[in-house]
C-alpha cells in the first residue's frame, strides 16, 4: 500500500515536472518568435542613404513621426528664410518660408512685414537683416508635433548694428506633402508671436 502511495507520488510530480517544462518550452518558443520578428522588422526598416562620404545605413520611422532633428532643422530654415534679408532677397526668401508655413500664419507675419513697410526701408536706407537663433525647443513629439523658436533679429546699416530685437515664436509642425520647394513633408502652423522669456536655455 505504501508502494502505491510513492508510485502515486512520483507520478504526480513527474508530471508536475512535464507540465512547468512545457510551459517553459511554449514560453520560450512564443519569446524567441518575438525576437525573430523583430529583427526581421528592423532589417526590413533599414536603408542606405549613398553621401559623399560613403554609403551609411538608416532606419525608417513611421509616417506619422516628427523627429526633433526634423523639427529643429525646418525651424531653423524657416526662420532665417522669413526673418532675414534685404531688398534684393526679401521676395525670395519670404516666397522659400511661405513654402514652409500655412497659409493664414505666413500670411499673418507678411501682413506685418508690409505695415512696417519692410522692404522699402531696405531699399531707403540699404539696410539688411540678420537673425542669431538661440533656441528651438520640441515641446511635444505628438501629433501635432509643438515647438517654440527664440531668436534675434539684427538690424544692420552697412556694417553698423543699430538694432537687434528678440523675438519668440510657438507653432505646431505637422506633415504635409513633399515638394522642390519643401523636401521635408514637414509644415509650420498656427504660429503664433509669444513673449521673449530670457534664460540660459534660450542661447546655445
Amino acid at each position: 500500500m505504501e508502494k502505491i502511495k510513492d508510485y502515486n507520488r512520483a507520478f504526480r510530480t513527474m508530471k508536475a515536472v512535464t507540465l512547468v517544462s512545457l510551459i517553459g518550452f511554449m514560453a520560450a518558443t512564443v519569446i524567441y518568435y518575438f525576437q525573430y520578428k523583430q529583427l526581421v522588422d528592423t532589417k526590413n526598416d533599414q536603408i542606405y542613404v549613398v553621401t559623399d562620404n560613403g554609403t551609411l545605413s538608416a532606419y525608417l520611422t513611421r509616417e506619422s513621426d516628427v523627429t526633433p532633428f526634423e523639427a529643429k532643422y525646418l525651424s531653423e530654415i524657416f526662420i532665417r528664410s522669413m526673418f532675414a534679408h534685404d531688398a534684393e532677397s526679401y521676395e525670395k526668401h519670404l516666397d522659400d518660408a511661405l513654402h514652409l508655413i500655412d497659409e493664414p500664419s505666413g500670411l499673418m507675419v507678411v501682413e506685418q512685414f508690409d505695415k512696417g513697410k519692410v522692404k522699402d526701408n531696405y531699399i531707403r536706407w540699404g539696410s539688411r537683416t540678420e537673425v542669431r537663433i538661440d533656441s528651438v525647443k520640441i515641446m511635444s513629439n505628438g501629433i501635432p508635433a509643438q515647438a517654440k523658436a527664440y531668436f534675434k533679429q539684427r538690424h544692420y546699416i552697412g556694417t553698423e548694428l543699430k538694432t537687434e530685437l528678440a523675438i519668440a515664436l510657438q507653432y505646431n509642425i505637422v506633415k504635409t506633402y513633399r515638394s522642390d520647394r519643401n523636401p521635408f513633408g514637414l509644415q509650420i502652423a498656427n504660429l503664433d508671436f509669444i513673449p521673449y522669456q530670457k534664460s540660459s536655455d534660450n542661447n546655445e
